[in-house]
């Protein structure tokens, strides 16, 4: 591959997908986030940053979660189709054990031809693409998941297959890891001391379970708007590819992530299981500053607006992470249902009053996923475990009914 720039037709790769995609059904997080992860693969390590004395390049493992039917797999078709069109991007293996994938990086030879006084770079880069993550790794495996820990830091990996007389060596591996799966796959598969793991920690969970409704005639009512769209789209992402080199940071730029570290790196997810994800949100954040760089300007500048877009995409993101445990607990909403029942019964008997909808949302919210709050709240009334009642002031709360006004009901 020789490098060439060439212009750009969008504004922004990851923000025209987003235009490309909003008739699919597919919540715009993880639409947004297969984006991210599809520039990160165009990049390999033909992009990166000098940081702590060392290159760190903008590789990404990126897993959409959310219940069946939400939309996950449907945000990385839209992309597959795409990157599967840039030239000499290597697509990796469907299914994968701790061989296959040696094996697959192993052939993954990138020889990138450069002017100047250094005639070429060479890597080994692997884009990996699961929209069900249980067919590509179904079984937890510890030297896949040990692997993969080493090749997203960029370590060398070196193999001796016995009986076959072959040697690997890997001097500078990459992946690129977007998949999808559901919180009952991650509680099924991943052993309980896995969050305190490489492989995890250095994954970004992406959670939604908003269910998107489409417009069953959308498409054709756009269809040249969405052929010319996937054109530029794949223009671009080509352009994306072609660049190589290190991205500068402006001083503004730099200023603001050095005062975002020495303030504690705020907010920070506070969930017991994400506190080794926590120790890799610097380096998720200077990745994805060169993602939104790379998305609109081939300038390799770094400015102060790709930090705080960077930013916001990671704070959005963990906002929700949290969820994936709730949702990921036995019992689901019916378990739900009744401690939610039994929390306004114990209310109610003390404050002979009705529960203010607010003290019923806040309860339900530390015990499911913020899309399934309200749902929950609408079958309690029409199941009759709950009466609406209205004061003569407007105030709006919730009754319980007895158990045995539910079963006549």
């Amino acid at each position: 591959m020789t490098v060439v720039g060439g212009a750009r037709r969008l504004g922004s790769w990851i923000e025209s997908f987003l235009e490309y995609t909003e008739i699919l059904p597919s919540p715009p997080l993880m639409r947004k986030w297969a984006a991210i992860s599809f520039v990160a693969a165009a990049m390999e390590r033909k992009i990166w940053v000098r940081s702590m004395g060392s290159d760190l390049y903008p590789n990404l493992y990126v897993f959409l979660v959310g219940p069946p039917g939400v939309g996950k797999g449907v945000a990385i078709n839209a992309g597959e189709r795409i990157i599967r069109e840039v030239p000499d991007l290597m697509i990796g293996p469907t299914d994968m054990t701790a061989a296959s994938l040696i094996d697959a990086l192993h052939e993954a030879v990138r020889r990138v031809i450069l002017r100047g006084e250094i005639p070429f770079a060479e890597f080994n880069s692997l884009t990996i693409l699961s929209r069900e993550l249980g067919v590509l790794v179904p079984a937890w495996e510890t030297t896949l998941m040990n692997n993969l820990t080493d090749i997203y830091d960029g370590f060398t990996i070196e193999q001796k297959r016995r009986g076959r007389d072959l040697k690997i060596k890997i001097k500078n591996p990459q992946v690129n890891l977007l998949g999808a799966c559901t919180p009952s796959y991650l509680h099924d598969v991943m052993p309980s001391g896995a969050w305190d793991q490489g492989f995890i920690s250095r994954s970004i969970l992406i959670y939604s379970g908003d269910k998107v409704v489409p417009d069953p005639f959308a498409e054709e009512a756009l269809s040249s708007f969405m052929k010319r769209m996937e054109t530029d789209l794949l223009h671009d992402l080509k352009t994306i590819s072609s660049e190589f080199g290190r991205l500068a940071f402006t001083t503004p730029a730099a200023t603001a992530i050095k005062a975002w570290i020495s303030g504690g790196c705020r907010p920070e997810p506070e969930h017991i299981k994400l506190r080794s994800y926590n120790a890799r949100r610097i380096s998720h954040l200077l990745k994805l500053c060169m993602v939104a760089s790379l998305s609109r300007r081939s300038d390799k500048i770094i400015t102060i607006e790709d930090y705080s877009e960077a930013l916001n995409w990671l704070i959005e993101a963990e906002a929700s992470m949290p969820d994936i445990f709730k949702a990921m607990t036995s019992g689901g909403d019916s378990s739900a249902m009744e401690e939610a029942w039994n929390y306004v019964w114990t209310l109610y008997s003390k404050e002979k009053k009705p529960i203010a909808e607010h003290r019923v949302v806040h309860f339900l919210r530390e015990r499911v996923p913020a899309h399934a709050v309200m749902k929950i709240i609408e079958i309690m009334v029409k199941s009759r475990m709950f009466e609406i009642v209205v004061t003569d002031n407007n105030f709006q709360g919730y009754k319980p009914t007895t158990r045995q006004i539910r079963l006549e009901g």
